[in-house]
This record gives C-alpha cells, structure tokens and sequence, in this order.
C-alpha cells in the first residue's frame, strides 16, 4: 500500500510539473508573440527544464536567430536535440537544417540533416520540403551537389 501511494505521489509531482511547464510555454508565447523576447526567454528556458518539448524547440530557434539573446547555433543545438527527441516536427525541421548549413560553426551532418527533414517534410513542414529540393537539385549553397559529412 506504500508503495502505491509513493508512485501516486511521484504521478502528482509530475503532472504538477508538466501543468507548470505548459503555464510557462504559453506565458512565454503571448510575450513572445508582443515581440518581447528578453522577457519570454527565461520563462521558456524554464518551462524547457520541466521538460516541455514546445518550448525547448521554441528556445532553440530564439538562440538560433538571435531573439532576445545572442545569436548562438551551439547553444541552440542541445535544445533542438531534445525537443527532436521527442518527436517534435518543428525541431526536427529546424535541426536538420542547421545540421545541413553549418550554421554559426555547428558540425555538417548531411546524413542526419537529411533525414531529420524528410522526417518533418512527412508531417507538412513546407521550409524542410523546400531545403531537401535545394539540396537535391544542388541549388544554392548545395549548388556542388556534394554532402559535407563532419562527425
């Protein structure tokens, strides 16, 4: 009987994390959305250590593009990481291009890139089916049609 109770308060623990978690994400979405970066950074990066895969794909993009901090591909990349993990579409998308570009110094992955966005391209994502055309066609900064594999 204590161990049941334990796990069901472990349950409660982390479902009050998770409610948390959403609370911060959308918090941090209605100021991200009145251009207020600097003020939704935190709340993401918090609600990204609950483990919102919403918000570790959004703080990803933030430090890629520079929102409301430095423009930062490596430090971008762990959150990319995780939110792809979870099967997040955005992330995969954006991971795969970043990994395709090189962006900022981040190691090329052709491979990887690639097949992160056909993974997103799947699931509708309309920039990650442009790119994989750009790379097939050998357009743009692909134009010599060979994948730069860096591991």
């Amino acid at each position: 009987m204590l161990e049941f109770i334990s796990k069901l308060l472990s349950l409660n623990v982390a479902l009050a994390g998770k409610a948390k978690g959403i609370s911060l994400y959308n918090d941090a979405m209605a100021l991200y959305s009145d251009k207020k970066y600097r003020d939704a950074l935190p709340l993401l990066e918090e609600s990204a250590g609950l483990g919102n895969a919403d918000a570790m794909a959004h703080l990803g993009a933030m430090h890629l593009l520079g929102q409301g901090t430095s423009e930062n591909p490596k430090k971008a990349l762990p959150w990319l990481e995780q939110a792809s993990q979870t099967g997040h579409i955005g992330a995969m998308g954006t991971l795969g291009m970043l990994l395709a570009t090189g962006k900022g110094g981040v190691d090329r992955d052709m491979d990887r890139a690639v097949y992160l966005m056909q993974q997103a391209a799947k699931h509708g994502d309309e920039q990650s089916s442009r790119m994989l055309s750009m790379i097939e066609k050998g357009e743009g900064m692909f134009a010599t049609g060979k994948r730069n594999r860096s591991r």
